[in-house]
């Protein structure tokens, strides 16, 4: 099955701009990030390109969802090689970073991976998913400056969050190394109060995530 084929299983438009379909099974292959560089082109799929590979209307496809019928008035292409690179790339990384944390590596080695790792996300999220914004990218920026061993958007992205791992010795300059360079001007430009900059920026320790406890 060709990678532009697998489109015709999708049935939401982030199905569409992910095409979070395995190719690499069909293929032979065991990873799906160099089957998406090999059977997905590049250069963006317009809704013409889509319909012919799916031999439906997208209209149809999407007929119950109006905010994906709102996105596809609104898009003239479908960068479908660069979404489905991004998300199958960054669920590597989760693996990734998992097995380093997990791993025999120094102190050391350790942060430096999962520093790199954040950074590759960040990258990833910025270049190929497009969810970045100026205001993110200096801040990220900032923060390798300062210290940093790697530093990324999170949430949703478009706005919002950056989180940025920190050696904890440094912890305090950098958070006021970050409010002179970076919110010191949103506090001039009255874009923030100076007495919310704690909802801002704060440092916080990895921790376990959310669990079920059996008694």
């Amino acid at each position: 099955m060709k990678a532009e084929e697998a489109v015709s299983k999708v049935k939401t438009l982030s199905d569409v701009e992910g095409l979070c379909v395995s190719f690499a099974g069909t293929r032979g292959s065991s990873d799906p990030v160099l089957a998406i560089k090999e059977y997905l082109k590049e250069e963006p799929y317009s809704a013409e390109d889509i319909e012919e590979i799916i031999s439906e209307k997208l209209v149809v496809v999407f007929a119950t969802s109006p905010s994906s019928l709102d996105v596809l008035r609104a898009a003239k292409h479908f960068k479908l090689h660069q979404r489905a690179a991004h998300v199958y790339s960054e669920a590597k990384r989760v693996y990734a970073f998992k097995d380093t944390v997990s791993s025999n590596l120094s102190e050391e080695d350790i942060l430096k991976k999962l520093g790199d790792l954040m950074n590759d996300s960040h990258y990833s999220c910025s270049v190929l998913y497009e969810c970045s914004c100026p205001e993110l990218e200096e801040l990220v920026k900032i923060s390798r400056d300062n210290g940093a061993l790697g530093a990324r958007l999170t949430g949703a992205g478009w706005g919002g969050c950056a989180v940025a791992l920190v050696k904890e010795n440094i912890v305090p300059q950098f958070i006021l190394n970050l409010k002179e360079q970076y919110f010191q001007s949103r506090i001039d430009k009255e874009v923030i109060k100076k007495t919310d900059l704690g909802l801002y920026i704060f440092a916080s320790k990895p921790s376990s995530g959310a669990a079920i406890i059996e008694l």
